[in-house]
């Protein structure tokens, strides 16, 4: 099993990736299924990437899944409903963060310096998944800082 990550960061901030690899770590064993990286550099450029993921489940002989990573931002936002389609037009899951991925890690509405901020995150991640409830949300649009990430994972990561 490889699980395609399309995250709305650019792959020179990879701050993204950062999060949702260190929840991958903390939570599944390792090795146990491979991960591609997809950067589409923005929330308006998630729905505009299927060149590049055709090519990566084309570079992977096992079974794959895409997995789009997007923030929620509010709820008269365009894009969600875009992005919602998309997602279930192609058969991809769709892990929502609400309102960002900053606010859900460390409850940060507005980030200034995201590489710093998903640097200075890993330092104590351990003690924040220690304590973390708010990643397994069914539905995590209804409330701020929560993500419905652990839910989508585990239908297809082996746990620790």
């Amino acid at each position: 099993m490889t699980i395609i990550l399309v995250m709305e960061t650019t792959s020179s901030c990879n701050s993204d990736y950062r999060y949702l690899l260190s929840t991958i770590n903390y939570y599944y064993r390792s090795r146990q299924f491979g991960i591609g990286k997809i950067y589409a550099g923005s929330k308006s450029s998630l729905t505009k990437k299927d060149a590049q993921i055709k090519k990566e489940i084309n570079s992977h002989t096992d079974e794959s899944k895409v997995i789009l990573c997007a923030d929620y931002d509010d709820e008269f936002d365009p894009l969600n409903k875009e992005i919602t389609n998309y997602c279930k037009n192609n058969g991809y899951e769709l892990i929502w963060m609400n309102k960002n991925i900053e606010n859900v890690y460390v409850g940060i509405k507005k980030a200034k310096n995201k590489n710093k901020i998903s640097q200075d995150f890993l330092k104590k991640s351990d003690r924040f998944f220690r304590t973390a409830d708010n990643l397994s949300e069914e539905n995590p649009l209804i409330f701020e800082g929560t993500s419905n990430i652990l839910v989508i994972l585990n239908k297809y990561l082996p746990k620790k």
